[in-house]
């Protein structure tokens, strides 16, 4: 049985039915949210811009703030008794990163289903991590989910 689930959270559509499907399918496991801030968009800061010649004394705040507006919108989408994190860096990486040190026994990643050709140009996150996570990976492709799934999509979706 599964004791402990990563959900891959990017606030997609794939992403919330990913997490539908693991709440449908994975009773009982504790499931974690994680979502992945890119280094450019701390850089970006609240502005959106890159703040150009920013001090490096700032960045420890920026990140800060960063972690805090991720675990707000992960929390609008966590139930009671899932947790929510916010990791930083290359999101297949980090995600199977924080996987291996949380003690996952399984990681859910919802999928936008890029043409192949598409993949194979840009690469694609979710193939880097089925071929390097050290659990299963659970991909949710744009699938139809049935009632009573859709009834464990996150709000808004």
């Amino acid at each position: 049985m599964l004791q402990r689930v990563i959900i891959a959270i990017d606030f997609s559509k794939p992403a919330a039915e990913g997490l539908a499907v693991a709440r449908e399918h994975c009773p009982g496991a504790l499931m974690r949210l994680v979502t992945v801030v890119k280094p450019s968009e701390v850089a970006a800061g609240a502005s959106g811009a890159f703040a150009a010649g920013a001090s490096p004394l700032h960045s420890k705040d920026m990140r800060q703030v960063a972690e805090e507006k991720g675990l707000e919108r992960l929390r609008a989408w966590a139930i009671e008794g899932e947790e929510c994190a916010v990791v930083f860096g290359s999101a297949p990486e980090e995600i199977a990163r924080h996987a291996r040190e949380w003690g996952a026994d399984l990681i859910v990643i919802g999928t936008r289903g890029r043409s192949q050709l598409v993949s194979m140009l840009s690469g694609s996150a979710t193939e880097w991590l089925i071929r390097h996570a050290h659990v299963p990976v659970m991909v949710v492709h744009d699938v139809e989910l049935s009632a009573s799934m859709l009834e464990k999509l996150p709000p808004g979706v």
